[in-house]
């Protein structure tokens, strides 16, 4: 599948916004964790871990993503 530069530029502004809604999430998860806050059954109620990946991976894509814009940018 291809994009578009403005579908890009799109995904791009998604994918920064998720991004910082989801740090903002970790930062949140981060005290959860510390303070020992449980579900139902017993487990943690947010995985910090996971999300961090989540985050890292965010980075890449934005870092990719800007990279191929400003390529292209060039080239006109």
């Amino acid at each position: 599948m291809e994009f578009s530069d403005v579908e890009l530029r799109k995904l791009l502004k998604y994918i920064r916004m998720a991004k910082d809604q989801s740090s903002e999430l970790y930062e949140a998860m981060i005290d959860i964790e510390t303070y020992g806050e449980v579900d139902h059954d017993g487990m943690p109620v947010v995985n910090s871990l996971e999300l961090k990946e989540d985050i890292e991976d965010m980075d890449r894509l934005i870092e990719g993503i800007s990279l191929h814009l400003s390529g292209q940018q060039q080239k006109q």
